[in-house]
């Protein structure tokens, strides 16, 4: 056998051996993967009339545009979104940036995670890592932003545009180092830092009448622990602002194959007033040992009081794969809140690995543990 066809089949045999028809686990969360991880393609060229395939999208962020037939993916080493065609994979319409955008480097831009709000409000955030103070600033980046759509020509999909006015900034780098201090982390474990999960959390509205809205970071390093801090958004920060953060959760989550998993991605279920976490692994050579997607229910956040709590294992899946974008996809018709539909992207590192990124849609199905079937 030729070994182009051998590894074609050794990537079917892997995808298998992580799709499980059912699996019940914790807290009465049963998964059920609706497609096989999908490559993501470029939108034809001049002249073209072929999708080829996308060998450079690092996909680290995803978020649904509109009813969901779209998708914002970000690119881990670009600047500018990406439109997706939830259906296929295919990239829809030009890149999308704007003058307020941060410039393209050789270093940006390192978005790392992206979330929306009810009143559909995008934020992007970028890791805040680096290994001089010039990588770090050129990485340090969160921006809300607004989209501009109009329908597509013959009934196709909608048209995809940056509000510009609509687009600030702030700032959480001193919030940050102050925020792990305060962990009583040292200044190694301090230098790790490196952000990349990234949700909107929305209570329900207080005396004032105002949506309590919070914005929600997860770390990737120091990875001890998975971290996440929140900072209060309700009342929306002036431009430019500093947003004081303060520790929400914190959970072990282990090892898988001796690589320490990290957190890679963050999304708030408000249906289930809880977090998805998920976990990937990654060693010293690029490789990945498998994934994890947890969930953390606000009642046991509650009762934690800041001191690391337990997160319920839901999922492990795709080992030759690095999960790192999550999101919520919206459902037209469908009222049982007991089931809900997530698209997982794969960044892979393809400029190392040669692994194009994917992406995958998921149902999570919520019942009591006695009536699903193992």
């Amino acid at each position: 056998m030729r070994v182009a066809g051998f590894l074609k089949l050794m990537a079917i045999a892997l995808s298998l051996a992580s799709w499980p028809a059912r699996s019940s686990w914790a807290d009465g969360i049963a998964v059920e993967p609706v497609t096989f991880p999908t490559p993501f393609f470029e939108a034809p060229g001049p002249g073209e009339t072929v999708y080829r395939l996308d060998n450079v999208l690092e996909a680290s962020g995803v978020e649904p545009i509109g009813d969901g037939r779209l998708l914002l993916v970000a690119h881990d080493k670009k600047v500018p979104l990406r439109v997706i065609e939830t259906a296929t994979g295919r990239q829809v319409g030009p890149l999308l940036t704007c003058a307020k955008f941060p410039a393209e480097t050789p270093k940006s831009s390192k978005w790392e995670g992206i979330a929306r709000d009810s009143e559909g409000n995008y934020y992007l955030v970028g890791s805040y890592s680096g290994k001089t103070p010039g990588e770090r600033d050129e990485h340090a980046k969160l921006i809300r932003f607004r989209l501009k759509t109009q329908p597509g020509t013959n009934g196709g999909l909608d048209a995809v545009a940056i509000d510009e006015g609509s687009v600030i900034s702030w700032r959480l780098a001193s919030p940050l180092i102050q925020a792990l201090q305060h962990e009583g982390l040292d200044a190694k474990a301090v230098d790790q830092r490196k952000i990349e999960g990234l949700a909107i959390r929305e209570l329900p509205a207080g005396p004032d009448g105002r949506v309590r809205r919070k914005l929600v970071i997860g770390l990737r390093q120091p990875d001890d622990l998975v971290r996440t801090f929140v900072a209060d958004i309700t009342v929306p920060p002036a431009p430019d602002a500093e947003l004081a953060l303060a520790r929400l959760f914190a959970f072990d989550p282990g090892e898988r194959e001796g690589v320490r998993s990290q957190l890679t991605s963050l999304e708030y279920l408000a249906v289930w007033k809880g977090f998805l976490v998920i976990t990937a692994t990654e060693d010293d050579q690029n490789a990945f040992h498998g994934n994890t997607l947890w969930f953390v229910p606000d009642d046991r956040i509650a009762q934690g009081n800041s001191s690391p709590i337990l997160a319920d294992k839901v999922w492990t899946f795709e080992a030759a794969m690095k999960a790192e974008g999550l999101c919520v996809l919206p459902q037209a018709g469908v009222t049982d809140p007991g089931t809900v539909r997530l698209v997982v992207t794969y960044d892979n590192d393809p400029h190392a690995t040669h692994i194009p990124s994917r992406f995958q849609q998921v149902n999570l199905i919520r019942r009591p543990a006695a009536t699903l079937a193992p």
